[in-house]
Protein backbone atom coordinates (compact mmCIF):
# COMPACT_ATOMS: atom_id res chain seq x y z
CA UNK A 1 0.00 0.00 0.00
CA UNK A 2 2.94 2.28 0.72
CA UNK A 3 4.22 1.72 -2.36
CA UNK A 4 1.11 2.19 -4.51
CA UNK A 5 0.73 5.75 -2.60
CA UNK A 6 3.96 6.94 -3.48
CA UNK A 7 3.32 6.08 -7.16
CA UNK A 8 0.28 8.22 -7.19
CA UNK A 9 1.98 11.17 -5.38
CA UNK A 10 4.52 10.71 -8.26
CA UNK A 11 2.15 10.28 -10.90
CA UNK A 12 0.33 13.49 -9.55
CA UNK A 13 3.58 15.20 -9.41
CA UNK A 14 4.45 14.30 -13.54
CA UNK A 15 1.18 15.66 -14.09
CA UNK A 16 1.31 18.75 -12.41
CA UNK A 17 4.86 19.51 -13.85
CA UNK A 18 5.65 21.79 -16.82
CA UNK A 19 3.99 20.43 -20.28
CA UNK A 20 7.30 18.49 -22.28
CA UNK A 21 8.49 20.88 -25.05
CA UNK A 22 6.86 20.77 -28.06
CA UNK A 23 8.84 17.92 -30.52
CA UNK A 24 10.91 16.77 -27.43
CA UNK A 25 13.63 16.00 -28.39
CA UNK A 26 14.14 18.48 -30.88
CA UNK A 27 16.48 21.40 -29.31
CA UNK A 28 19.14 18.80 -28.09
CA UNK A 29 21.90 17.45 -27.11
CA UNK A 30 20.83 15.36 -24.31
CA UNK A 31 23.24 15.43 -21.64
CA UNK A 32 24.03 11.91 -19.98
CA UNK A 33 25.82 12.47 -16.79
CA UNK A 34 28.59 9.84 -15.45
CA UNK A 35 29.04 9.82 -11.55
CA UNK A 36 32.69 8.50 -12.18
CA UNK A 37 35.99 9.13 -13.94
CA UNK A 38 36.62 7.60 -17.40
CA UNK A 39 36.81 3.52 -18.14
CA UNK A 40 34.40 2.54 -15.32
CA UNK A 41 31.40 0.35 -15.53
CA UNK A 42 29.20 3.33 -15.35
CA UNK A 43 31.12 5.38 -18.15
CA UNK A 44 31.21 2.03 -20.12
CA UNK A 45 27.79 1.63 -20.34
CA UNK A 46 26.65 4.90 -21.01
CA UNK A 47 28.65 4.93 -23.54
CA UNK A 48 27.60 2.04 -25.20
CA UNK A 49 23.92 2.70 -25.17
CA UNK A 50 24.00 6.12 -26.19
CA UNK A 51 24.56 5.66 -29.53
CA UNK A 52 21.59 3.49 -29.61
CA UNK A 53 19.56 5.90 -27.57
CA UNK A 54 20.24 8.61 -30.18
CA UNK A 55 18.98 6.39 -33.26
CA UNK A 56 15.71 6.40 -31.27
CA UNK A 57 15.18 9.80 -30.42
CA UNK A 58 17.07 11.37 -33.21
CA UNK A 59 19.38 13.64 -30.53
CA UNK A 60 22.73 13.75 -29.41
CA UNK A 61 23.96 12.05 -26.36
CA UNK A 62 26.62 13.75 -24.50
CA UNK A 63 27.99 11.46 -21.94
CA UNK A 64 29.34 13.99 -19.31
CA UNK A 65 31.85 12.70 -16.25
CA UNK A 66 31.02 14.55 -12.52
CA UNK A 67 33.36 12.00 -10.84
CA UNK A 68 33.45 12.62 -6.82
CA UNK A 69 32.16 11.46 -3.75
CA UNK A 70 30.60 8.15 -4.47
CA UNK A 71 28.87 9.31 -7.24
CA UNK A 72 26.46 11.88 -5.47
CA UNK A 73 28.65 15.06 -7.20
CA UNK A 74 26.95 13.71 -9.98
CA UNK A 75 23.58 13.30 -8.67
CA UNK A 76 23.53 16.90 -7.45
CA UNK A 77 24.49 18.21 -11.13
CA UNK A 78 21.43 16.54 -12.51
CA UNK A 79 18.93 17.26 -9.57
CA UNK A 80 19.95 20.94 -10.22
CA UNK A 81 19.41 20.74 -13.94
CA UNK A 82 15.88 22.06 -15.46
CA UNK A 83 13.19 19.26 -15.58
CA UNK A 84 13.01 19.09 -19.53
CA UNK A 85 14.58 15.88 -20.13
CA UNK A 86 18.07 17.40 -21.58
CA UNK A 87 20.24 16.60 -18.80
CA UNK A 88 20.02 13.06 -17.42
CA UNK A 89 22.19 10.71 -15.71
CA UNK A 90 23.20 7.03 -14.64
CA UNK A 91 22.98 6.17 -10.75
CA UNK A 92 25.09 4.39 -8.06
CA UNK A 93 22.34 1.65 -6.81
CA UNK A 94 22.12 0.42 -4.48
CA UNK A 95 25.00 2.52 -2.69
CA UNK A 96 22.86 5.39 -2.47
CA UNK A 97 19.95 4.04 -1.11
CA UNK A 98 22.21 2.67 1.76
CA UNK A 99 23.39 6.01 1.88
CA UNK A 100 19.85 7.37 1.98
CA UNK A 101 19.15 4.76 4.71
CA UNK A 102 21.76 6.03 7.05
CA UNK A 103 20.75 9.11 7.41
CA UNK A 104 23.40 10.61 5.20
CA UNK A 105 23.07 14.42 3.24
CA UNK A 106 24.05 13.22 -0.68
CA UNK A 107 23.31 16.48 -1.56
CA UNK A 108 20.01 15.53 -3.18
CA UNK A 109 17.17 13.60 -2.32
CA UNK A 110 16.90 10.43 -3.75
CA UNK A 111 13.16 10.16 -3.47
CA UNK A 112 12.60 13.12 -5.50
CA UNK A 113 14.36 11.77 -8.50
CA UNK A 114 12.90 11.15 -11.50
CA UNK A 115 13.42 7.60 -12.70
CA UNK A 116 13.23 6.50 -16.05
CA UNK A 117 14.67 3.51 -16.65
CA UNK A 118 17.20 0.67 -15.51
CA UNK A 119 19.16 -0.48 -18.10
CA UNK A 120 21.33 -3.68 -16.29
CA UNK A 121 22.54 -5.69 -13.38
CA UNK A 122 26.06 -6.82 -12.15
CA UNK A 123 27.21 -9.52 -10.14
CA UNK A 124 30.35 -9.45 -7.96
CA UNK A 125 33.78 -11.09 -8.17
CA UNK A 126 36.81 -10.76 -5.91
CA UNK A 127 39.60 -10.33 -7.96
CA UNK A 128 43.59 -10.06 -7.21
CA UNK A 129 46.64 -9.71 -9.42
CA UNK A 130 48.14 -11.96 -11.60
CA UNK A 131 51.62 -12.89 -9.37
CA UNK A 132 49.87 -12.45 -6.66
CA UNK A 133 50.68 -15.83 -4.04
CA UNK A 134 46.35 -15.80 -2.91
CA UNK A 135 44.65 -18.39 -4.87
CA UNK A 136 41.37 -18.66 -3.28
CA UNK A 137 39.08 -16.43 -0.34
CA UNK A 138 40.77 -18.38 1.96
CA UNK A 139 44.59 -17.57 1.55
CA UNK A 140 43.07 -14.04 1.62
CA UNK A 141 41.48 -14.44 4.77
CA UNK A 142 44.90 -15.94 6.05
CA UNK A 143 47.29 -13.05 5.42
CA UNK A 144 47.17 -12.59 8.86
CA UNK A 145 46.06 -8.92 8.98
CA UNK A 146 42.57 -6.58 7.87
CA UNK A 147 43.11 -7.18 4.00
CA UNK A 148 43.17 -4.26 2.00
CA UNK A 149 40.88 -3.45 -0.82
CA UNK A 150 40.75 -0.51 -3.35
CA UNK A 151 37.32 1.75 -4.26
CA UNK A 152 36.08 5.13 -5.21
CA UNK A 153 34.11 5.91 -1.94
CA UNK A 154 32.53 4.20 1.04
CA UNK A 155 29.23 4.76 0.03
CA UNK A 156 29.44 3.06 -3.36
CA UNK A 157 27.71 -0.03 -4.53
CA UNK A 158 31.21 -2.30 -4.28
CA UNK A 159 32.25 -1.01 -0.92
CA UNK A 160 28.98 -2.04 0.34
CA UNK A 161 28.94 -5.22 -1.02
CA UNK A 162 32.71 -5.57 0.47
CA UNK A 163 31.32 -4.42 4.09
CA UNK A 164 28.87 -6.95 4.15
CA UNK A 165 30.26 -9.71 2.06
CA UNK A 166 33.72 -9.98 4.33
CA UNK A 167 31.83 -9.75 7.35
CA UNK A 168 29.76 -12.67 6.81
CA UNK A 169 32.82 -14.68 5.76
CA UNK A 170 34.37 -13.13 8.85
CA UNK A 171 38.07 -11.38 7.44
CA UNK A 172 38.32 -7.53 8.49
CA UNK A 173 38.90 -5.60 5.84
CA UNK A 174 40.47 -1.88 5.12
CA UNK A 175 39.25 -0.38 2.54
CA UNK A 176 41.02 1.95 0.47
CA UNK A 177 39.31 5.08 -0.75
CA UNK A 178 39.42 7.88 -3.36
CA UNK A 179 40.01 6.89 -6.03
CA UNK A 180 38.29 8.66 -9.56
CA UNK A 181 36.28 5.44 -10.61
CA UNK A 182 36.54 1.54 -10.58
CA UNK A 183 39.30 1.50 -13.99
CA UNK A 184 41.34 3.16 -11.21
CA UNK A 185 40.63 0.67 -8.10
CA UNK A 186 41.63 -2.24 -10.33
CA UNK A 187 44.76 -0.70 -11.82
CA UNK A 188 45.34 -0.33 -7.60
CA UNK A 189 45.51 -4.54 -7.45
CA UNK A 190 47.24 -4.20 -10.19
CA UNK A 191 49.98 -1.51 -8.94
CA UNK A 192 50.18 -3.95 -5.68
CA UNK A 193 48.54 -0.60 -4.03
CA UNK A 194 46.11 -3.28 -2.45
CA UNK A 195 45.44 -7.16 -2.17
CA UNK A 196 41.96 -6.90 -3.96
CA UNK A 197 39.00 -5.77 -4.80
CA UNK A 198 35.59 -6.69 -5.30
CA UNK A 199 34.16 -5.58 -8.64
CA UNK A 200 31.12 -6.42 -10.97
CA UNK A 201 32.30 -9.36 -13.06
CA UNK A 202 31.35 -7.21 -16.21
CA UNK A 203 33.95 -4.73 -15.17
CA UNK A 204 36.74 -6.71 -14.29
CA UNK A 205 36.46 -8.72 -17.60
CA UNK A 206 39.10 -6.56 -19.44
CA UNK A 207 41.62 -6.93 -17.10
CA UNK A 208 40.75 -10.45 -16.24
CA UNK A 209 41.17 -11.58 -20.05
CA UNK A 210 44.66 -9.51 -20.61
CA UNK A 211 45.73 -11.75 -17.66
CA UNK A 212 46.70 -9.07 -15.23
CA UNK A 213 43.96 -10.07 -12.56
CA UNK A 214 42.42 -13.25 -11.57
CA UNK A 215 39.56 -13.75 -9.95
CA UNK A 216 38.98 -15.95 -6.95
CA UNK A 217 35.45 -15.81 -6.37
CA UNK A 218 32.20 -14.92 -7.64
CA UNK A 219 29.05 -13.60 -5.51
CA UNK A 220 26.41 -15.55 -7.49
CA UNK A 221 24.59 -18.92 -6.84
CA UNK A 222 26.58 -20.75 -9.66
CA UNK A 223 29.98 -20.82 -10.93
CA UNK A 224 29.89 -18.55 -13.94
CA UNK A 225 33.53 -18.65 -14.71
CA UNK A 226 35.19 -21.23 -15.39
CA UNK A 227 37.83 -22.67 -12.58
CA UNK A 228 36.37 -19.84 -9.77
CA UNK A 229 33.97 -20.91 -7.27
CA UNK A 230 30.94 -19.43 -6.31
CA UNK A 231 30.30 -17.90 -2.88
CA UNK A 232 27.02 -20.19 -2.25
CA UNK A 233 29.76 -23.02 -3.56
CA UNK A 234 32.18 -21.81 -0.73
CA UNK A 235 29.13 -22.00 1.51
CA UNK A 236 28.01 -18.18 2.24
CA UNK A 237 24.91 -18.18 -0.18
CA UNK A 238 23.28 -15.02 1.25
CA UNK A 239 26.42 -13.21 -0.75
CA UNK A 240 24.47 -13.72 -3.66
CA UNK A 241 22.18 -11.46 -3.22
CA UNK A 242 24.48 -8.65 -3.30
CA UNK A 243 25.00 -6.90 -6.89
CA UNK A 244 24.75 -3.48 -8.29
CA UNK A 245 21.94 -1.51 -10.78
CA UNK A 246 22.67 0.61 -13.72
CA UNK A 247 19.70 3.17 -13.01
CA UNK A 248 18.94 6.08 -15.46
CA UNK A 249 17.35 9.45 -13.55
CA UNK A 250 16.72 12.72 -14.61
CA UNK A 251 15.62 15.89 -12.52
CA UNK A 252 12.47 16.35 -10.39
CA UNK A 253 9.35 16.49 -11.51
CA UNK A 254 10.14 15.88 -15.29
CA UNK A 255 7.12 16.24 -17.88
CA UNK A 256 5.36 12.61 -18.06
CA UNK A 257 5.47 12.33 -21.54
CA UNK A 258 9.23 13.12 -21.95
CA UNK A 259 10.01 10.23 -19.21
CA UNK A 260 8.10 8.19 -21.27
CA UNK A 261 9.69 9.58 -24.47
CA UNK A 262 12.77 8.55 -22.42
CA UNK A 263 12.00 5.14 -21.16
CA UNK A 264 11.10 4.14 -24.41
CA UNK A 265 14.41 4.91 -26.05
CA UNK A 266 15.75 2.97 -23.60
CA UNK A 267 13.53 0.06 -24.08
CA UNK A 268 14.62 -0.20 -28.06
CA UNK A 269 18.35 0.53 -27.17
CA UNK A 270 18.56 -2.56 -24.69
CA UNK A 271 16.49 -4.58 -26.69
CA UNK A 272 18.90 -3.46 -30.03
CA UNK A 273 21.32 -6.73 -31.43
CA UNK A 274 24.17 -4.37 -30.84
CA UNK A 275 23.72 -4.40 -27.11
CA UNK A 276 22.52 -7.35 -26.64
CA UNK A 277 25.86 -8.62 -28.35
CA UNK A 278 27.45 -6.70 -26.32
CA UNK A 279 26.12 -7.57 -22.81
CA UNK A 280 27.01 -11.52 -24.25
CA UNK A 281 30.55 -10.59 -24.58
CA UNK A 282 31.09 -8.77 -21.36
CA UNK A 283 29.10 -10.33 -19.07
CA UNK A 284 26.60 -7.79 -18.57
CA UNK A 285 23.33 -8.99 -17.86
CA UNK A 286 21.14 -6.62 -19.95
CA UNK A 287 17.82 -5.95 -17.42
CA UNK A 288 15.40 -3.11 -18.89
CA UNK A 289 13.24 -2.03 -16.67
CA UNK A 290 10.56 1.37 -17.36
CA UNK A 291 10.01 4.17 -15.21
CA UNK A 292 7.51 2.76 -12.91
CA UNK A 293 9.50 -0.98 -12.70
CA UNK A 294 12.46 0.94 -11.39
CA UNK A 295 10.64 3.16 -8.68
CA UNK A 296 9.03 0.15 -7.34
CA UNK A 297 12.78 -1.64 -7.81
CA UNK A 298 14.21 1.03 -6.13
CA UNK A 299 11.68 0.90 -3.08
CA UNK A 300 12.52 -2.69 -2.67
CA UNK A 301 16.59 -2.40 -2.54
CA UNK A 302 16.56 0.00 0.01
CA UNK A 303 14.26 -2.21 2.41
CA UNK A 304 16.94 -5.21 1.39
CA UNK A 305 20.09 -3.09 2.66
CA UNK A 306 17.50 -1.93 5.98
CA UNK A 307 18.60 -5.02 7.49
CA UNK A 308 22.54 -4.00 7.02
CA UNK A 309 22.06 -1.15 9.08
CA UNK A 310 23.98 -1.62 11.99
CA UNK A 311 26.97 -3.10 10.00
CA UNK A 312 26.81 0.05 7.28
CA UNK A 313 26.73 2.61 9.86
Amino acid sequence: MKHLLKLGVLTLAALAAAPAQAGYPEKGPVTFVVPYGPGGGFDTIVRTFAPEVEKVLGATIVPKNIPGASGTRGGQSVARAEADGYTIGIYNVPGLNVAGTLGRDIGFNLDDVTWIANLAESKYAVAVAKDSPVTSLKDLCGLGRPIKLSDTGKDSTSSIASVIAFNQIGCEINNITGYSGSNDTMIAVMRGEVDATLKPISSLAKYTDSGDLRLIATLTETSVVEGVPSTTELGFPELAKLGLNRVVGGPPNMPADVVETLSGAFKAAAESSTIQEWGGSTGTVIKYLDAEQTDSMMTGVSDFYLQYKELLE
